[in-house]
């Protein structure tokens, strides 16, 4: 591949990225394959190191790839949504970041009265109003999660469901509400209840994740309380973990 050295092109390791990008997408680098290394790679594209390392940092942000120590850099991607779990990043922006456009399929707004695991999220009591927010979202027009999103009553969340077809996170910048700082999530791999498999368009009893997150803002004050339901063949998760020891 010739790169585009003129003024008006995008970064050089933005090009090598896509490039390889595609290789794997077009299976030419197929999943648990090393690709080529950074010397190799740097002179495939006659570019720094720097620049090819940023080639690569950017695939494995992407899920694309998986570096170790001594192993080289591995092929991940297999057509599942890869989400690392490192980072806050918003629904929408984790399909566009993947060159997947997310739509929304459904969308119902309301206020509910908390129930006893609703008002201890919270710190709230019983039957004290909150919003509900039930979101069906698709990756390429194919259902990918459900959000069954409750959220902070002292905020004044607008009750137009058209408000929610596309990020949350443009929602909290429209009422002044700070993106989270900080989330806590659970996961747990269940079946699929007859209502969840309709709304994913799978079979009744299918493998999925049900993933229960808490969001807060800059004042460590609970904003959302959302339960996620994935198809368990769409997604993956990936996470990096270190020895503090």
């Amino acid at each position: 591949m010739k790169l585009n050295h003129s003024k008006e092109a995008m970064p050089l390791y933005l090009q090598i990225k896509n490039h390889l990008k595609q290789k794997i997408e077009n299976k030419e680098y197929k999943m648990n394959d090393i690709i080529p290394g950074e010397l190799e790679l740097e002179k495939i594209y006659n570019v720094s190191r720097i620049t090819v390392r940023q080639a690569i940092l950017e695939l494995e942000r992407e899920g694309y790839v998986s570096r170790a120590r001594g192993k080289g850099t591995t092929v991940i991607y297999n057509d599942k949504i890869n989400e690392f779990l490192f980072e806050i990043k918003s629904f929408t922006k984790e399909m566009e970041d993947r060159g997947i456009t997310p739509s929304t399929k459904s969308v119902e707004m309301k206020k509910v009265k908390a129930n006893a695991d609703v008002a201890k999220v919270f710190n709230i009591k019983e039957d004290d109003e909150v919003f509900l927010l039930h979101r069906v979202r698709c990756g390429n027009g194919e259902p990918v999660v459900i959000f069954h999103t409750y959220l902070n009553s002292k905020y004044p969340f607008p009750m137009d469901k058209e408000k929610y077809m596309n990020s949350m996170y443009d929602v909290f910048d429209e009422i002044g509400v700070k993106t989270p700082v900080r989330v806590c999530e659970t996961f747990e791999a269940i079946s699929a209840s007859a209502e969840v498999a309709k709304e994913l368009e799978i079979k009744e009893g299918s493998p999925i994740f049900f993933r229960v997150r808490k969001s807060y803002d800059i004042y460590d004050e609970i904003v959302e309380y959302s339960l996620c339901y994935y198809p368990g063949n769409k997604y993956t998760y990936s996470t990096e973990l270190t020895n503090r020891g």
